[in-house]
């Protein structure tokens, strides 16, 4: 089962430090983890993809959205 409360909060932690490469991965991952175990319909993955979402728009905003691998 996927443990959603935990790995939303570390999406959401990377996207609040400005990694929004991993941040952008991590909702994906979890979007895709919770149609599969879940549902598709389950709230919590459209969530997820609105985390992702948000995290390329921020990363576009920045400059350089892939700053955090440097």
């Amino acid at each position: 089962m996927v443990d959603i409360d935990r790995r939303m909060a570390a999406a959401a932690s990377a996207e609040e430090q400005g990694r929004y490469r991993e941040a952008t991965s991590l909702y994906e991952q979890l979007g895709t983890d919770i149609q599969a175990e879940i549902g598709p319909f389950d709230a919590r993955a459209l969530d997820a993809y609105e985390g992702m979402a948000r995290a390329i728009s921020k990363g576009a905003q920045s400059g350089s959205p892939w700053a955090d691998t440097v």
